[in-house]
């Protein structure tokens, strides 16, 4: 189950390479992230993806497959001048990386499950929210995250935003002035009631000294806004390589530039990001969050085995000399409540007989007055023969 994970990346951005999207989740791996959620970011929504789908890192071949892309956009073209974009052009499919190549045996070990989410981040606007909300492609990611660039968007969103998991604030968007919203505590307040997340990226943090120092700035403003983020803000990396990420306790450590404890700060990697994936989850797969379908099929196969140790993982721990004493004593234990159970139901029937003939005895004794006092004059001895 999620709420058996400890720490979630929700931000490694995938732009295209796989090799280096999947160097940059087993480094999250070795860090101790049990969950990481992979982020297709197509920018302002209702315009092609930017996204050059290729796992070369030649640039002149970059340049070819863009000039290649521009003119197909130029072909389609109509005649007034509007673009013909379809919805998979628009949004990409979600990526998620091959497990296999994941050395997952430390949570294999320790009974723990690795998982990865799918991610799309977008920017939007008072037009695009309709779109986006009804967009078929958009429904197959696990979460949906958005930039907005006033209020106004944020209030609807507060309204109507079920579909939408995180808000996502970068850096270099808020040194524009377009975040205005940031000064809004009661909108801020009504949007986490109603379920929304704020992001933090630190990741743009590390570019430059005036990255950072707005950065912290703005996060403490957003910190001051939500009560020092006990609900509704997580930190994430943003990450495109494996250089950007940092360890769930290095974050947590860089709360104390907040005016945070390290462990007020581990909140944000770890139980504010499982709110996010609980919440997704939620909208993805129960209707109104009441009802959750599923396959009965499945759920049984599922349920008879869920309870069954791995084969492998046990035979390697029973190589274990202390581990083999315990299996060993512990099959004993199991084996002695049957032969119990037997000897006290042979106890207690050799016992039902004699609570029967105590109690005829006791009956005989009150009929013939046993346990009477003796009459102390004649008018009491009289009383017993009249």
């Amino acid at each position: 189950m999620l709420r058996k994970n400890q720490f979630a990346e929700l931000n490694i951005r995938h732009r295209g390479n796989s090799e280096r999207t999947l160097a940059t989740v087993r480094r999250a791996v070795r860090m101790g992230y049990e969950s990481v959620a992979i982020n297709v970011d197509i920018g302002k929504f209702g315009k092609e993806s930017d996204i050059i789908w290729s796992d070369e890192e030649d640039e002149v071949v970059s340049k070819k497959r863009k000039r290649k892309k521009q003119k197909k956009l130029h072909d389609r073209r109509s005649g007034d001048g509007n673009e013909r974009t379809s919805e998979s052009e628009i949004v990409p499919d979600p990526f998620l990386v091959d497990e296999s190549k994941l050395d997952l045996s430390a949570f294999a070990v320790n009974g723990k499950r690795f998982r990865q989410f799918s991610r799309l981040t977008v920017s939007i606007d008072a037009d695009s929210i309709h779109h986006l909300q009804h967009n078929k492609k958009v429904k197959l990611y696990d979460i949906i995250a958005v930039r907005v660039p006033d209020e106004q968007i944020l209030m609807t969103l507060q309204r109507k935003g079920d579909f939408v998991d995180l808000v996502s604030l970068d850096a270099t968007a808020m040194e524009k002035g377009r975040l205005s919203w940031l000064f809004k505590q009661k909108i801020v307040q009504s949007c986490i009631a109603a379920g929304l997340t704020f992001e933090l990226c630190y990741g743009n943090a590390l570019i430059s000294s005036e990255h950072r120092r707005k950065f912290f700035t703005n996060a403490r403003r957003l910190l001051e806004i939500t009560r020092m983020g006990r609900a509704g803000v997580v930190l994430s990396s943003g990450a495109e390589d494996m250089l950007q990420l940092r360890g769930p306790f290095d974050v947590a450590n860089l709360c104390s530039l907040f005016g945070l404890t390290p462990k007020c700060g581990r909140r944000f990697v770890s139980s504010n990001a499982l709110s996010v994936l609980l919440r997704s989850q939620t909208r993805r797969h129960t209707v109104k969050g009441a009802i959750h379908v599923v396959n009965l099929a499945v759920a049984s196969q599922v349920a008879s085995t869920s309870n069954l140790p791995n084969k492998n993982i046990t035979e390697q721990l029973a190589t274990i000399e202390e581990f083999a004493t315990e299996m060993s004593a512990a099959q004993m234990e199991v084996k002695c409540p049957a032969e119990e159970r037997e000897n006290e139901r042979v106890e207690k029937d050799e016992k039902r007989p004699k609570r029967k003939k105590r109690k005829v005895e006791e009956e005989v004794d009150r009929e013939h007055g046993a346990g009477r006092e003796p009459p102390t004059n004649l008018e009491n001895l009289m009383e017993l023969f009249t």
